[in-house]
């Protein structure tokens, strides 16, 4: 097999653990790809990923200069990127990435990317190893209409005056952070620490299909009723879990107040979506559970009239909205610090306390 008579470049993808990492996995051959038949094609490149969680400095930012030659000299890395899901601040505006070259290592807010394909992702990260080789801002070709409706700015970083900063800007910009922000949290992995908020909506929601004047009362209801019941059911649970298990923040700093709305609507999305996750699978058991056990004749006997389909999917509907406002009090008995960890006021708490060590990647949390 013969050798490559080009030089290598290397570029190590760090990430965080959860959605970080998992787009970084994800990413990394294609990027590798890109570069190898991009802008610097004379050279051979070379991307790996690790996982490794860095504390955050005293300002929120994260430490990743500090950590570069440790890094560099372990890995033999040419460039490191550093994709986080901490979002953070600059001259008080929303960050998307800090790009240092004189350190050759740049960091991408994940969460500002909002639900970004990998496509997009691995074109943002060749434009940062563009301006890490380079030392030059990538042109963005482009109308003067879509240079007035972009969501992205640049700026000077007012701690390390070489760095350049990326931020993302106005309503869609915050948007954009803020469905970042609920997938980093990754709504569906509250559903299995809220073990006991479960089983309290399967009890509730088991009385509820066995109970005949549940059969009587789901039958009478009008379908916009019964939506109404349910919206009603999956809000009860988000904010009882929100008030019941401290997840409301109350962020420090500059732009405290635009923090407290973005943070805590985040939080607010992520745990309505895993109470809407509970709800869907709540609803399955229940009206597999109606099928099996209740009578098609003895069903419609009591409620009057010939039943299908329909009026089961009503009961196992009424059923489970009642037992999902039932689960609220179950979830009084799940570990309170296992659902704090969907936020991200407990992971930034924790970075700030954390100690760094480029011995070996860190695992994930259960």
């Amino acid at each position: 097999m013969s050798q490559s008579s080009k030089p290598q470049r290397a570029v190590g993808l760090i990430a965080d653990p959860g959605i970080a990492r998992a787009l970084s996995n994800r990413v990394s051959k294609r990027l590798e790809i890109k570069l190898n038949n991009g802008f610097e094609s004379r050279y051979e490149w070379q991307v790996s990923t690790g996982t490794y969680t860095l504390p955050l400095g005293v300002s929120g930012r994260v430490a990743l200069n500090d950590k570069v030659p440790e890094l560099r000299k372990k890995h033999g890395w040419d460039y490191i990127i550093y994709l986080t899901d901490v979002p953070h601040y600059v001259q008080e505006r929303p960050v998307r990435s800090v790009i240092s070259p004189q350190d050759a290592s740049a960091v991408l807010s994940v969460p500002t990317m909002g639900f970004a394909r990998i496509s997009v992702l691995a074109n943002h990260l060749a434009e940062l190893v563009q301006e890490l080789s380079t030392g030059q801002e990538p042109v963005r070709p482009g109308s003067q209409l879509a240079k007035a409706i972009s969501i992205q700015g640049s700026l000077p970083d007012g701690e390390q005056s070489q760095d350049r900063v990326t931020s993302i800007e106005g309503l869609r910009g915050r948007l954009l952070l803020i469905g970042g922000m609920v997938r980093s949290n990754r709504p569906w992995r509250l559903v299995p620490r809220l073990s006991s908020a479960m089983a309290g909506a399967v009890a509730t929601g088991a009385f509820g299909v066995f109970y005949t004047s549940i059969w009587s009362m789901a039958d009478y209801l009008s379908s916009p009723r019964l939506v109404m019941i349910t919206v009603f059911s999956i809000l009860v649970l988000a904010f009882w879990l929100l008030l019941h298990n401290r997840l409301w923040e109350s962020p420090q700093g500059s732009r405290r107040r635009e923090k407290l709305v973005v943070y805590n609507a985040a939080t607010l999305l992520t745990v309505s979506l895993a109470a809407a996750a509970m709800y869907i699978l709540l609803f399955l058991a229940l009206f597999l559970g109606a099928l099996i056990v209740i009578d098609q004749d003895y069903l419609a006997s009591q409620l009057g009239h010939q039943v299908g389909l329909a009026e089961y999917f009503n009961l196992a509907w009424l059923a489970s909205s009642l037992g999902l406002m039932g689960g609220a009090v179950g979830s009084s008995f799940d570990d309170v610090a296992r659902v704090q960890r969907a936020t991200f006021s407990q992971r930034e708490y924790e970075r700030r306390n954390m100690n760094f060590s480029v011995e070996g990647p860190t695992e994930e949390s259960q």
